[in-house]
């Protein structure tokens, strides 16, 4: 996958080279300004270049990265274990379709009870590339939805136990 950087920041790269997801990380370079912040509680301290994210709220940090998201195909962003364990961060807008050709953005928000610091230059989500079959979409009755009925059937959540 093609990429392009417009920022300080390190290469989305993979963990391993087993590693499903390729990680990306808050540009070097971000400033206060740079934040797109839910309701301008963010607090972005230029001498350690650390952004306070309050509880309950959200960020959308520019990842200074440009991708060409191959034909057929859809980036989509995963929490990283460490930033949603260790932080209680998780990811908000996810889907990169291939016909996107802007900068990426990064939706982080924090729902937990506590401020969570976001420092530039840090490791903050994996995204991995998806097979995206687009097929048409034909709208039918219910009694021609489905070819034949499941043992499972309509059985939402639980449906199948909980052990």
């Amino acid at each position: 996958m093609k990429f392009y950087l417009s920022r300080d920041v390190k290469k989305p790269n993979r963990g391993t080279e087993k590693s499903a997801g390729i990680d990306f990380y808050v540009p070097n370079d971000l400033k206060a300004i740079d934040y797109y912040q839910y309701n301008n509680s963010v607090i972005f301290n230029p001498d350690t270049k650390e952004l306070t994210l309050p509880p309950n709220q959200g960020v959308v940090i520019p990842s200074g990265v440009f991708v060409e998201v191959p034909s057929g195909y859809a980036l989509i962003a995963f929490n990283k274990g460490g930033v949603a364990v260790k932080k209680g961060l998780t990811m908000g807008a996810c889907v990169i379709d291939e016909d996107y050709q802007g900068e990426i953005f990064i939706n982080m928000i924090n729902p937990t009870n506590k401020e969570v610091i976001i420092k530039n230059g840090e490791k903050i989500t994996q995204m991995i590339l998806i097979n995206v079959f687009y097929d048409e979409l034909i709208e039918v009755d219910k009694k021609d939805l489905y070819i034949c009925e499941t043992k499972r059937g309509d059985g939402c959540l639980g449906s199948t136990g909980v052990a």
